[in-house]
């Protein structure tokens, strides 16, 4: 467990840092006696322990799934066999046949999910995957005005996350921000990096920096309409951008690209 742990509400810190995971992936655990878990994370026997025995012997009434990507989801199904919970997320994953059939249902927008500490709401939050969910935190022993475990819908530093095909939508992302803004939680759990107890100028932040590579990438298919992304990356992050990170860089161009076609195509028929 890590230092984000408050009264009713544990985090586990999965053993897989890198580039795009930041420290790793957090699991959260919501309640004590009838407890929720968010986003198991990887399938790591040593995390799978830890989350267990941060449990202490209580079954969660439901493990529930921002989206279907393994480093949150692969220890899911364990977790799940290990401690007869309902394994829950939405519905729409690209790729995610494996996971679907240990699934005991789905989960939409505006489902109630209930534990000992408060109530968590669904929030539907597409655009890092189709299928993306947020959950809104309510009640006694949640902050004044809620927290929502956001998921890869923004990170605990920085100013940007992955938004890239074939999953990524940015339209849908850009929608999924001002949803979350909308609803006034006062802390915004990420699952990677720290708690964001700013949620407003850190949403102003990740939008603004969107927009802006929206308009460098705009520029650069000005000059070279029909260049490929990978070849438009050191146009748009500059010659210096870390080798690890080019491919998703080079993914977020390219969705970027579909979203100026998609208004343009609008505009077109307007």
């Amino acid at each position: 467990m890590d230092d984000t742990d408050r009264p009713w509400l544990k985090t586990i810190l999965a053993p897989n840092p890198s580039a795009m995971t930041l420290e790793g992936t957090k699991c959260f655990i919501v309640g004590r006696d009838r407890p929720v878990v968010i986003d198991p994370g990887p399938a790591d026997e040593a995390h799978l322990a830890a989350i267990e025995r941060a449990l202490s012997g209580h079954a969660p009434s439901a493990i529930l799934l921002t989206h279907a990507h393994a480093d949150h989801s692969a220890a899911a199904p364990a977790l799940a066999r290990r401690t007869g919970a309902r394994l829950m997320m939405g519905r729409g994953a690209i790729g995610s046949d494996w996971l679907e059939s240990f699934l005991s249902g789905w989960v939409t927008d505006g489902d109630e999910v209930q534990t000992d500490a408060g109530h968590i709401r669904v929030v539907s939050t597409p655009g890092h995957s189709p299928e993306h969910l947020a959950f809104f935190w309510r009640g006694e022993a949640a902050t004044d005005s809620g927290s929502i475990f956001v998921g890869d819908l923004l990170m605990g530093s920085g100013d940007t996350t992955l938004v890239a095909p074939p999953e990524g939508n940015l339209a849908d992302y850009l929608a999924s921000l001002s949803r979350v803004e909308e609803i006034g939680a006062s802390v915004l759990f990420p699952s990677h990096g720290s708690a964001i107890t700013e949620p407003g100028a850190v949403i102003g932040r990740y939008r603004a920096h969107r927009w802006a590579r929206i308009a460098q990438v705009a520029e650069a298919l000005r000059t070279s309409p029909s260049a490929e992304p990978e070849r438009l990356v050191d146009a748009v992050y500059g010659p210096g951008l870390d080798p690890v990170l080019k491919g998703a860089a080079a993914g977020s161009i390219s969705a970027i690209i579909r979203f100026l076609e998609e208004r343009d195509s609008v505009d077109a028929k307007q």
